[in-house]
């Protein structure tokens, strides 16, 4: 968490073009969930729909994997061990956007909660730091991306299920 604080707040501006060429979106995004669900023993509970394998994006991978991890782990948190709980979907929005989203089978965020989510040291959890959504955002935005919150239905276990959605959306 201090690294992350600490990359979050440099005072040097970032530079993209000093990142690596661009990460190839579907691949990437299913190894981190592949290596996120044994890590976690979530298996069961992940299913990840994997976009155009065409796509690339320039986000460094490790702080891809922050922010999936991150993602992945409030959803865990929040959602019953079934088949389909967790969704990770990614894919192209038009020419120039790629997106991944994480779902979960959850109730709404209440509202309270949700106008403070990106916010430093915010939770509803007494055991979280309150950094983890605030980071993601950031590391987001250095990336030339964004991060936002939305409910969403989506099919699980073969019916809608209502749920809530994180979704990064790069540029491409």
């Amino acid at each position: 968490i201090v690294n992350d604080i600490l990359n979050v707040s440099r005072i040097q501006p970032y530079d993209p073009t000093f990142l690596v060429p661009a990460v190839p979106l579907a691949a990437t995004v299913h190894r981190i969930c592949s290596d996120w669900a044994s890590q976690s023993g979530s298996q069961r509970r992940l299913t990840v729909h994997p976009g155009d394998s065409t796509v690339g994006v320039r986000f460094d991978t490790e702080h891809l994997r922050r922010v999936l991890v991150n993602l992945l782990d409030n959803a865990r948190r929040h959602t019953e061990d079934q088949a389909d709980a967790i969704q990770v979907c990614s894919g192209t929005d038009d020419a120039q956007h790629a997106s991944v989203s994480v779902w979960s089978e959850a109730a709404p965020l209440e509202s309270s909660v949700e106008r403070h989510l990106f916010e430093p040291f915010f939770s509803s959890d007494s055991r979280s730091s309150g950094l983890g959504l605030y980071i993601c955002r950031e590391l987001c935005e250095r990336h030339e991306a964004s991060l936002t919150y939305q409910r969403a239905i989506r099919s699980a276990r073969n019916q809608p299920c209502e749920g809530n959605a994180f979704v990064v959306v790069f540029q491409m």
